[in-house]
């Protein structure tokens, strides 16, 4: 496995970043030294301030259902109950312009439902992720 903390100080440094680059990982089995989420967050993108705080740990796709959007991103089936919160969301996104119900087939989505989803600082992954995110200010 890479050195992911060389990596990490190696692109925050240059660019002063002021949040960690989060890594996240989606898996069949959580790593056995990373805890469960506990609690409820408000949405999925929440769990990447939560990693980039400093917190490694995994979810299960229960844990996204306040995410109707990131459910759907990471192909995680809402509850019969919570079905509709999907589509309500993106009718207030089209109705502020955010975006257009015709690019909807064309929004990234997971091939399958991953069973764990693994958030970490870039610096302490404990896997290879699959995707890494940069969170940046703009010059002025």
């Amino acid at each position: 496995m890479p050195n992911y903390k060389q990596l990490e100080e190696g692109i925050g440094r240059p660019l002063n970043l002021h949040r960690r680059p989060v890594a996240v990982a989606f898996r069949d089995n959580p790593p056995a030294d990373v805890e469960k989420f506990t609690g409820v967050q408000p949405s999925g993108c929440s769990f990447w301030r939560l990693a980039s705080e400093g917190r490694t740990f995994y979810t299960v796709p229960s844990d996204h259902y306040n995410c109707p959007i990131g459910s759907y991103t990471h192909n995680i089936a809402l509850p019969p109950d919570r079905a509709l919160e999907l589509e309500q969301a993106l009718g207030l996104m089209a109705g502020a312009g955010y975006i257009r119900m015709d690019d909807i087939p064309g929004v990234f989505r997971l091939p399958q439902t991953p069973a764990v989803v693994i958030y970490s600082p870039l610096g302490q992954a404990p896997v290879d992720p699959d995707v890494v995110m940069f969170s940046g200010r703009p010059l002025p």
